[in-house]
């Protein structure tokens, strides 16, 4: 209130983490659960059930249960965290150390980088900007660059003091028509901020297709196969580059695919009318199924962007840290034309040092339990800072996170330092960030390295 906007993350507190999900039926069961719990101790990755599921579940929620999928709960949304075979588990157990899942999730790993999987990311929310002014207004609520038509790039909203609001997938569709994706948990965060920050004379409309659009997601080393077998339009990385968004026909559904993954990997988000995400689904699985396509889910993704250096809002981003702190600097364009909302905030940072730095780092635990976020960071004895979230690393077969640490010597490639679970702290070291390169950037330098060969 002092200083027009709060000195740390809120979000928790946010009361547009819920919506029209939200019924009577909802509130009464999750009440009675939340009072019956009072006094239990909450359990990572843990799973609450009253209430579930609500009126939100995508087109192939049924079909998913049958394939294996164990659930978690997004803003109201079952989404699949990973899919249990024959004989697992598909319900998570209530303990500190590494869950039954540990061998599904390496499964999928494999499966989106030797192979090709399919995800339901419909819980993603999704909304449409469009009519005259409408560009001149997107400029001005994101500190990047707008994309070109039929274009797609990662934007942040910052706020006036210049910390990062949130972060936004647009695709440019029209002159003045933008496809805005968001996290789940973000929907109505984001949605209010934008709406808030519209002119009251505004030509232009900003809608909330969330529960209207359904995502599916095709990824991995066969994905342009599959894609090809179920459309007549052009596929090829020449044809259909990184970061491209087209409105095409795939196995006779009316679709918007979008080249972008956040594993890091190959792979087409493919945004469609939420009532054929079943009819799609099987025609995916069908066109999939002489590259043994499988399913895959939240874990396994958050397990691939963690090598690939991407972060994610709520735990790396959030109202805490400022754009530069968060390695966001790329995408912080401070000279751009339009002026934005924290704009003045982030020249003044540029001129400052900073005072903590997100890194990446490799943690010794043993194979007995991984960083989740959160946890304090240890050296010398003091505390230095703290992980924002974590993961096994199935490539290098160790405990990996994220993290902020001083800037200087701790922060440095090859330091040490500790991370604390479970009242014991583990070594740990700052590694390269990203750990992996992604798939765009490995195709771009195999097609350089082939024409300096030629």
């Amino acid at each position: 209130m002092m200083n027009g906007e709060p000195d740390y993350d809120l979000i928790e507190c946010d009361p547009d983490r819920y919506s029209d999900w939200t019924d009577r039926k909802f509130l009464m069961e999750k009440a009675r659960e939340s009072y019956g719990m009072n006094t239990c101790p909450a359990f990572p990755k843990e799973e609450r059930w009253a209430g579930r599921p609500t009126e939100r579940v995508s087109g192939v929620y049924e079909e998913t249960k049958e394939r294996g999928a164990a659930f978690g709960f997004h803003a109201g949304w079952e989404q699949p965290h990973f899919f249990a075979t024959k004989g697992e588990l598909t319900t998570t157990p209530v303990c500190y150390t590494r869950k039954h899942y540990h061998d599904a999730v390496g499964r999928e790993v494999d499966l989106i980088l030797n192979g090709v999987g399919v995800a339901d990311l419909t819980p993603f929310g999704k909304f449409i900007l469009e009519g005259p002014g409408a560009t001149k207004f997107l400029s001005s609520m994101v500190a990047n660059t707008l994309p070109k038509q039929q274009r797609v790039n990662i934007s942040h909203m910052l706020t006036p003091n210049g910390k990062v609001y949130s972060e936004l997938t647009i695709s440019r569709l029209g002159k003045d028509r933008y496809y805005i994706v968001t996290g789940s948990g973000s929907e109505g965060h984001d949605f209010r901020w934008i709406k808030q920050h519209m002119p009251e004379n505004a030509e232009f409309t900003l809608q909330n297709v969330t529960d209207q659009m359904g995502v599916l997601a095709v990824t991995g080393k066969y994905s342009r196969d599959v894609m090809t077998k179920l459309t007549d339009s052009a596929m090829s990385h020449e044809e259909f580059p990184f970061l491209e968004c087209r409105e095409m026909n795939l196995a006779g559904f009316g679709v918007q695919a979008t080249r972008i993954s956040y594993t890091g990997e190959l792979g087409w988000e493919i945004h469609h009318d939420r009532n054929d995400t079943g009819a799609l689904y099987k025609r995916i699985l069908e066109a999939g199924a002489e590259f043994e396509i499988g399913d895959y889910g939240a874990y396994a993704t958050n397990s691939l962007r963690l090598e690939k250096g991407f972060r994610g809002w709520g735990s790396e981003m959030n109202l805490d840290k400022n754009p530069f702190e968060a390695g966001l600097g790329p995408f912080v364009k401070t000279n751009k034309k339009t002026s934005f909302i924290g704009q003045e905030a982030c020249k003044e940072l540029l001129g400052k040092e900073l005072k903590t730095k997100l890194v990446a780092l490799t943690v010794d635990t043993h194979g007995y339990l991984d960083p989740e976020g959160n946890e304090t960071i240890w050296f010398d004895n003091k505390v230095v800072g703290n992980t924002t979230s974590g993961a096994w690393s199935y490539n290098k077969n160790t405990s990996i996170c994220m993290a902020y640490l001083p800037p200087g010597d701790l922060a440095e490639l090859g330091s040490n330092v500790y991370v604390e679970l479970l009242g014991k702290r583990y070594k740990a070291t700052v590694v390269n960030d990203p750990m992996y390169e992604t798939e765009a950037v490995r195709t771009r330098n195999a097609l350089k390295q082939a024409q300096l060969q030629a």
